[in-house]
Parts: structure tokens; C-alpha cells; sequence
């Protein structure tokens, strides 16, 4: 039986000072769910992150991670180069959802292996 290829798009970061959750996640929902209605991604998930006594001292600082779940590289390949594009809509999704979000933000990509 063959296995559905799944890779996630994923975000770890802080808001800014002063901005809250209920601020924010109606513009990280909105900028996940384009992806879903263009064809993109498949789901998303946005998570907090609980501190654990004693670990995660080496981790980078950071309160959320977002993940965009894709089918596949190449869904996720050609959604990125959308971004790049640079078109009214995402570009306005983005910079609403970003404008929130401390600069020192980071990004990685995960592919499933088993």
C-alpha cells in the first residue's frame, strides 16, 4: 500500500509586546486558510509552547510554532514560489498576520520519513 507523502511548512516565533493571541490568530487563520483554498496545504495547526522544567534551554526563543501541512514538495515548492510572487492577496495576508510577529522569527521544513 502506498503512503501519502506529508511535509510541513513550519514557523517557530514571539508577538510583539502587546499584542495578543485573540488579536492575532484570526490573521495567522486567515493566512493559513488561502493556502488551503488555493489547492496548496491540506490543514494547519498553531502551537503554544509550554515550558518544560529543565528542558529546551538550547531551543531558540520562542512562544508559537505555526505548520502548514502540505501533500507533498511540490505543493509545497509552488506555494512558496507564490509568496515570492508577491500578489495583492497573499502579500496583504502576509504583512497582516507579520506585522504582528517579532523580527527574529524562523522557519523550517519537515518531511515525513516514517
Amino acid at each position: 500500500m502506498q503512503e501519502i507523502s506529508l511535509v510541513s511548512f513550519s514557523g517557530v516565533f514571539a508577538l510583539r509586546d502587546g499584542v495578543s493571541e485573540k488579536e492575532f490568530l484570526p490573521r495567522l487563520h486567515a493566512f493559513f486558510q488561502h493556502f488551503i483554498d488555493m489547492g496548496f496545504a491540506t490543514g494547519y495547526r498553531v502551537m503554544r509552547r509550554e515550558a518544560l522544567d529543565g528542558f529546551g534551554k538550547t531551543l531558540p526563543a520562542f512562544t508559537y510554532r505555526g505548520e502548514l501541512v502540505y501533500p507533498d514538495l511540490e505543493r509545497e515548492h509552488a506555494a512558496y514560489e507564490y509568496v515570492k510572487q508577491h500578489g495583492e492577496q497573499v502579500n496583504s495576508l502576509h504583512v497582516a498576520m507579520n506585522s504582528l510577529v517579532k523580527p527574529d522569527a524562523d522557519f523550517f521544513l519537515e518531511t515525513r520519513i516514517a
